[in-house]
Order: structure tokens, then C-alpha cells, then sequence
């Protein structure tokens, strides 16, 4: 994981650093930084950054930071990122790059990037997203050069980045982290945009970044295409699998089921485990999710592991959870709970990474409103375009909370742009959604009690909304919403 956040032109005294550095030590032991314009510090405590003064600065955890002059300039540039990049040995051969990691590659992009003399603030937009371009991966980066501070995330917004001008500047990947110095005018970076902060003129551009404009529908029959969709989905899971053993977010459905497959198969070639894991609440009636996922992981010889939980620990969570996500409402409060849960478990194990299924809904028509639509892929674009502000926030920060790592090929670019492009009939009918995904489970060898297994949300397959409604009761609520809030209340 990996959480940054910065400060310009706001009084010393409200800069929030210390009470930034206080939430994260709560979360665990976190490496910490800071640029304070003099260097880049390692921070092990509050008092620290007390002595400190903090007329401007930037702040990470787990996340990347360099400081170096440019090539070609006087200029020093200094840089944080909370960054996932899948391609790092094909950008290493590309800027002949010694060294295989995130920092040093992403260092000297951005110094191939902004090394130009005299070029217009257009002309520096374009090249650097361009360079971002080639980065296939997800990323929140700021970038600070002389008088600029550029601010930048990967397209569809896996990676959160929130930012404020009501007095100075400030960015954080969490929006509580700019709240906690006193704003309350937060405003989520747009994926598609670029924006570029003027530190001596106080003022603000944005760049427009081009993402699914002008998809031309796939005119192959639906083989064809349903195999062209199985060869993305397979290049998304490889790249994407680490070298050591990670996990899958199973709940036995079409989406994660063909994840866990693909997985299994690249872990084996990679010599690592692929370990899946699946939530749930205890109890005499059993989690739908568990029930499905203990036959399948015989069948398909899965490593799983099962992870169930009693209502008094769904509580505990929920202390946890609710302030973490900010606005939680009751589905999105039951989806975080089982990403936190399937999280935790992961981590006790010793696991970093996860992969998990998020967008095929979203893609594939898999909701039941899309048999109504007008336009099943507008809509379906819609829903991709809005992801950053409905799903992939809450997922970010509640892994981010654990230590862990999410990974997601069905939010792949590639993948994404081809999906969209798949005829709406190949989607969705008047029997069945998600028809191109679930005949690609088939071609994978797939039983036919998944491949037609209906969606089942992830709080009712875990069966965490009956969890919800059962302590919302014994605590005396009229109802789970007022149950939930009451743990913001208590904050």
C-alpha cells in the first residue's frame, strides 16, 4: 500500500502532518517520509515532525519518493507516488534502466519527461501524458518542479486522489487526511485530467487526458470475439501476478471463479500459491458464498481458505470500516466489510497481494438494470467512467488500511477498451447477463452450476447485510442506516 499527501501555501500551523502520521501509525508499522523543501526525511515518530517547520510539504508511507536535479536543468524535481506497475521490465529496457523497481523507472520517466527547456505548459501536459501512457499499472503521483506541482492517477481511478484550493493547496489520497488540517472544500481528482498547480500565481490548469472515445463495435463473430476477450483477460491476470504467493478474492461467482482459475494457472508456472480466499458469517445457516466456494475449490483443486466470522467481530470491523470508507451507506458499508475481512485473512497469512474481480459487472451488463437500458455499453461506458466515484475508493482505502495490495485485470486498459466494445447482444438478454463471460468460464472447462450461477452481491453472499440488520436490532436501531452512522457519530 501506499498513501501520500501534500501542502503548499497554507499556514505552518495548520499543515496536518503530525496528525496524518498519528492516523497511519494506528493503522501499523509504516514507513514513513517527508519533503519539507530541504530533502526528503525518514520519519519513525510525531515529535519529529514537530521540530520540523512546514511551510510547505509532502508526506508518504509506503509509497515512492525521489529528489533529484534534472538533466537538462537547474531545476530539482521531487516526486511521491502511490504506484502498482505491472510492466516495469519492458519501461526498464525502453529507459535503460538498470535497476527493476517502481522508483527508479518512474524517476527517470518524469525527468525524461520535464527536461525540455522553454516548452509551453501544453506542450509539458502532453508529454507527460504521454509518458503515463506507457505505464500499464495504477497510480497516484505528484510531481513537484520549481513552481509547479502537477498531480496525476491512472485513468478509471484505481488509485485515490483527492485535492483542495480553498486556502493554499493540499492533496492526499485519503479526503480525511486534507480535513484533518481544517478544509472542507475536497474535490477527487478527475481520472481523465491532469492537473497543474502555480505555487507563485495560486492558480490551477487541467489537462484532459483522451480515455474510450471513438470504440468502434467489435464486427467478429462470437468466437472470435470471445476469444480475443479470453487472450486480454489472460495477458491482464499474467502480468499482474507477482513473484510470490498472493491471493484471489473468491466468492465462487463467474468473475472471481475464472480469476482463480487463470491464477492458479500462471501461479504454478511462476512456482508460487495462489491462495483463495472466501468470507462469510458464521452461523447454523450457511454463507452462499462459502457453501458454492468449498464445492468449486474440490473440483477445480483451489487452495482455499475459508474464513468465517460471528456478529460480534462483523462489530468490531465495523468500527474499523465505516470511518475508514466516510460515507458509508448500508451496500456499500456490507461490500467493504468483505474486502476488509478477505483483506485481514490475507495478511494474517502472510499475503500482500489480492486479486479480485471488480468491473466485470460493469463491463459484461451484469446488473439487472441493464435489461432496461437504451444503450447497454453507454451504459456500460458510464459505469466505468464512474467507478472512481462508487467502488474503487472504498476498495483502495479499506486494503490500504490492512497492508495489502488489490489488483484488478477485469479494470485492465486493454481489456477494458476491448469489453467495451463487444456487442450488446453478446452481454445481455432477457435470460441471461455477463452471456460473453460465462461462455468464456465454459471454454475454460467451467462447470455449469457457476457459469449460470446468478450474481449474488458480495454483502448477501457473505451474507454480512443479514449481519448488519441482526446488530442494528440488538443494539435497539429502527434500521441498519441509522446503525451504521452511529459509528461516525462515535468517531
Amino acid at each position: 500500500m501506499g498513501r501520500i499527501a501534500g501542502f503548499f501555501k497554507l499556514a505552518s500551523s495548520s499543515i496536518s502532518m503530525v496528525k496524518i502520521f498519528n492516523e497511519m501509525e494506528s493503522r501499523g508499522d509504516y514507513k514513513a517520509f517527508i519533503y519539507t523543501g530541504d530533502g526528503i526525511h525518514k520519519v519513525c515518530s510525531a515529535s519529529e515532525i514537530q521540530s520540523m517547520s512546514l511551510n510547505e510539504a509532502m508526506i508518504g508511507f509506503d509509497s515512492l519518493a525521489a529528489s533529484s536535479p534534472l538533466s537538462s536543468s537547474s531545476d530539482q524535481f521531487e516526486f511521491i507516488g502511490d504506484t502498482d506497475i505491472y510492466n516495469l521490465d519492458e519501461l526498464a529496457c525502453e529507459l535503460h534502466c538498470d535497476a527493476v523497481e517502481n522508483m527508479s523507472i518512474l524517476t527517470r520517466l518524469l525527468q525524461d519527461t520535464f527536461s525540455l527547456d522553454n516548452c509551453s505548459d501544453h506542450e509539458m501536459f502532453q508529454r507527460f501524458d504521454s509518458s503515463l501512457r506507457t505505464i500499464r499499472g495504477v497510480y497516484a503521483i505528484a510531481f513537484h518542479i520549481g513552481d509547479k506541482l502537477f498531480l496525476a492517477r491512472d485513468r478509471i481511478g484505481i488509485k485515490p486522489l483527492w485535492y483542495d484550493v480553498s486556502s493554499g493547496f493540499a492533496f492526499a489520497s485519503e479526503k480525511k487526511f486534507i480535513e484533518m488540517s481544517g478544509l472542507h472544500e475536497v474535490v477527487e481528482l478527475d481520472p481523465r485530467q491532469i492537473l497543474c498547480y502555480d505555487l507563485k500565481n495560486d492558480t490551477i490548469k487541467v489537462y484532459d487526458r483522451e480515455f474510450l472515445q471513438g470504440l468502434a463495435e467489435h464486427q467478429g463473430s462470437f468466437v472470435e470475439v470471445r476469444d480475443g476477450l479470453l487472450s486480454l483477460l489472460k495477458d491482464a491476470v499474467s502480468i499482474r501476478v507477482p513473484d510470490e504467493d498472493f491471493g484471489v478474492m473468491f466468492s465462487a461467482g463467474i468473475d472471481s471463479t475464472i480469476l482463480a482459475l487463470l491464477c492458479k494457472g500462471f501461479a504454478e508456472a511462476k512456482g508460487v500459491i495462489c491462495n483463495c480466499y472466501t468470507v462469510g458469517l458464521s452461523g447454523q445457516v450457511p454463507s452462499p458464498d462459502i457453501t458454492c466456494a468449498r464445492k468449486l475449490a474440490d473440483e477445480l483443486e483451489l487452495e482455499l481458505n475459508v474464513h468465517e466470522i460471528g456478529l460480534d467481530t462483523v462489530e468490531e470491523y465495523l468500527s474499523t470500516v465505516v470511518p475508514l470508507i466516510e460515507d458509508a451507506t448500508v451496500p456499500k458499508t456490507g461490500v467493504a466489510l468483505t474486502m476488509y475481512a478477505a483483506c485481514k485473512a490475507a495478511k494474517n497469512d502472510g499475503i500482500n497481494i489480492l486479486f479480485a474481480g471488480a468491473g466485470a459487472d460493469e463491463l459484461f451488463a451484469g446488473y439487472n438494470r441493464f435489461k432496461s437500458s437504451a444503450s447497454v455499453n453507454e451504459d456500460c461506458i458510464r459505469d466505468i467512467m464512474e467507478m472512481h466515484e462508487v467502488n474503487t475508493y472504498r476498495d483502495d482505502t479499506v486494503a490500504a488500511f490492512t497492508g495489502a495490495k488489490v489488483r484488478l485485470p477485469y479494470l485492465d486498459e486493454k481489456f477494458v477498451e476491448f469489453a467495451l466494445a463487444i456487442p450488446k447482444e453478446y452481454k445481455i438478454s432477457d435470460e441471461m447477463n455477463k452471456i460473453i463471460l460465462r461462455k468464456a468460464g465454459e471454454e475454460l472447462g467451467l462447470p455449469k452450476y457457476v457459469t449460470e450461477r446468478g450474481k449474488k452481491a458480495a454483502q448477501y453472499g457473505s451474507r454480512f447485510d443479514q449481519a448488519l440488520k441482526k446488530l442494528a436490532k440488538r443494539a435497539g436501531f429502527a434500521n441498519k442506516t441509522d446503525y451504521i452512522n452511529s459509528f461516525q457519530e462515535s468517531r
